[in-house]
């Protein structure tokens, strides 16, 4: 019997989880007053291509405290390739758990204005100009805002387009028009920018200014949900992974990594070319990125290579990595198919992408010092009744 109640579905993060992400969830449900909110999260590495600075297991947790019903595992294989990927793959997976509402944080909070971006850039006129732009040598972002100001003159949507949530926002809406039954809501982004590389005045702080924060020792604390947990450097977990990457060129010849998720058009040979004489991975990845290969495309390759993620076509499935006791009447709403995809367990599935998984878990460890393999065989995490918390 499908689901009459309201679900709503949410995308997170959470490297690390803040004040930003606890008003966002507080909003998104004030707006919708959900019986039940369900997110998919992103695991041990990040959409960006570089580690988590808080394991999985904490992420989740922090995410039930933080408003969620339900933590199911976005798998790495599809967070760490495009944003189309991205958030086409965790639209699926909330569409599948039925959900009723979807939100999601812009910069510019106008369902109407973001609407015609899609339709832009769903046109023939955007995408032949975008050819154009990028025949002439433009990058994929440069030549992206320059063809979409070929198509309209609205300077909201001129001003708005390549600001990074709202990227995302166009991505997500791109997907949903594949479910017309699931409703829209957008939070506006408030009291900082994503850019930011500073702790600002306010509690809720970018992402990005609480990260630079822990590598330099500043006090962050009191912009962060947990304050027990020990959050990691990404310049040290950095450190691993470059170690990691040097191994992989040590032992393989470059048409190993054709095979590669977001190896193409040669990048190896980049990589291959500066990887004996740089110092740091960041170092690297701002050499080998070009106008061809956007610093986010970079850092996902060498985070693929690293986890030896080959190319494969395979269906997301539905792990279950946290929920509330007292919501977990919520899977016997689900259609009979469906909840006989979840799982919480390894050993209850078979899959390659939960392999790739598995072993990025092995790799954070590695990395982290952390020993959070094991917890994947003790999920999913339970939360008591909220009178409990």
């Amino acid at each position: 019997m499908a689901n009459k109640k309201k679900v709503l579905g949410l995308i997170l993060e959470l490297n690390p989880p803040h004040y930003g992400h606890k008003y966002f969830i507080d909003q998104a449900k004030e707006i919708v007053c959900p019986d039940y909110t369900i997110c998919t999260l992103s695991t041990s590495f990040c959409m960006r291509g570089t580690p988590s600075c808080i394991d999985k297991w904490q992420k989740a947790q922090i995410a039930l405290k933080l408003g969620v019903d339900y933590v199911f595992e976005l798998p790495s294989a599809y967070y760490l390739q495009s944003a189309d990927a991205f958030c086409r793959e965790s639209i699926k997976i909330l569409a599948k758990l039925d959900v009723t509402d979807i939100a999601f944080g812009v910069e510019l909070d106008n369902l109407s204005k973001l609407e015609k971006i899609v339709d832009i850039m769903d046109s023939d006129v955007y995408n032949a100009n975008l050819r154009d732009f990028l025949d002439k040598g433009s990058s994929y972002s440069s030549a992206s805002l320059k063809a979409l100001i070929e198509c309209t003159n609205d300077e909201e949507i001129i001003n708005n387009f390549a600001l990074p949530n709202n990227t995302l926002a166009i991505c997500y809406l791109k997907e949903l028009r594949n479910y017309p039954h699931i409703n829209i809501h957008l939070v506006k982004r408030i009291d900082n920018n994503y850019y930011d590389e500073k702790l600002g005045d306010s509690l809720i702080s970018s992402a990005t200014s609480i990260r630079n924060a822990i590598n330099n020792n500043d006090n962050y604390i009191s912009r962060v949900i947990d304050k027990d947990y020990h959050y990691l450097k990404e310049a040290i977990l950095n450190e691993g992974l470059y170690a990691l990457l040097k191994y992989q060129f040590a032992t393989h010849d470059l048409a190993y990594f054709n095979e590669i998720i977001g190896v193409s058009e040669g990048i190896q040979s980049r990589i291959a070319k500066f990887i004996a004489d740089k110092n740091t991975l960041e170092e690297l990845a701002n050499n080998v990125q070009t106008k061809r290969y956007s610093l986010n495309h970079v850092n996902r390759a060498l985070i693929n290579i690293i986890l030896d993620n080959k190319k494969i076509e395979e269906e997301s499935y539905l792990r279950l990595l946290a929920f509330k006791k007292d919501k977990k009447d919520y899977l016997n709403k689900l259609d009979k198919k469906i909840k006989e995809l979840i799982f919480s367990s390894p050993k209850d599935k078979q899959s390659i992408i939960l392999d790739y998984e598995l072993r990025a878990s092995k790799i954070f460890d590695i990395i982290s010092g952390l020993n959070t393999y094991i917890d994947e065989y003790k999920a999913p995490i339970v939360l008591g009744s909220e009178q409990d918390e």
